[in-house]
């Protein structure tokens, strides 16, 4: 009878540790294969976002300067556009008393925060040539001969080859004309000059 007892002892116990093993076992491999499941994803350094942060802020510095560019040389052209009609003075400097053409230019930008010479042959100095093809408006743009420069005008608009400029005439003071349509001008054409994507301080 002990014996039968201890033949049933045994083999209960063997069953027992024989469970054990065998959901060891299940829950060990379960989470092996959970663990190759998982991606390695390296961890960002600090650098790297240094990084990231002044790639993105260097392109939204491009964005707004173009964009100020753009809108400063829109606010010239509608301002000297809000001029046209005044009445042409030698030496005139302001709307009060009129524009001679250097003084007309010189006036326009003054309000935009860009300083010029006092005559067009000081101006025609300053800031970077342009083709007439590269003209974009608010270029000043620069009339004469091989002798002198005699003349300066503000580009109002440059498509399709009609070059349209506004500009103080002694025979008509501040006026807008086309000068793809004017010989006179057509044969006077110098050259060009941006004074605008020179400034930096585009805020």
């Amino acid at each position: 009878m002990n014996v039968v007892r201890y033949l049933f002892a045994g083999l209960f116990l063997a069953i027992i540790l024989s469970s054990c093993a065998t959901g060891n076992s299940t829950r060990s491999t379960k989470y092996a294969r959970a663990d190759k499941r998982v991606k390695y994803q390296p961890v960002k350094r600090e650098r790297d976002y240094i990084a990231e942060k002044k790639d993105k802020s260097e392109e939204r510095s491009e964005s707004k300067m173009v964009r100020s560019d753009m809108q400063l040389r829109d606010e010239i052209v509608l301002k000297a556009l809000n001029l046209t009609g005044r009445e042409y003075s030698p030496g005139g400097k302001n709307p009060d008393t009129g524009f001679d053409c250097s003084g007309f230019t010189s006036y326009v930008f003054r309000l935009h925060g860009i300083q010029l010479g006092a005559s067009s042959d000081q101006q025609a100095k300053q800031g970077l040539p342009k083709s007439k093809h590269e003209l974009t408006p608010g270029d000043l743009v620069f009339f004469g001969n091989q002798d002198r420069i005699s003349h300066v005008g503000i580009v109002a608009s440059n498509k399709n080859n009609d070059l349209e400029i506004i500009h103080s005439t002694t025979s008509a003071g501040v006026k807008i004309d086309n000068i793809a349509r004017s010989d006179y001008w057509q044969s006077r054409f110098l050259f060009g000059r941006d004074v605008i994507s020179e400034k930096k301080d585009f805020q």
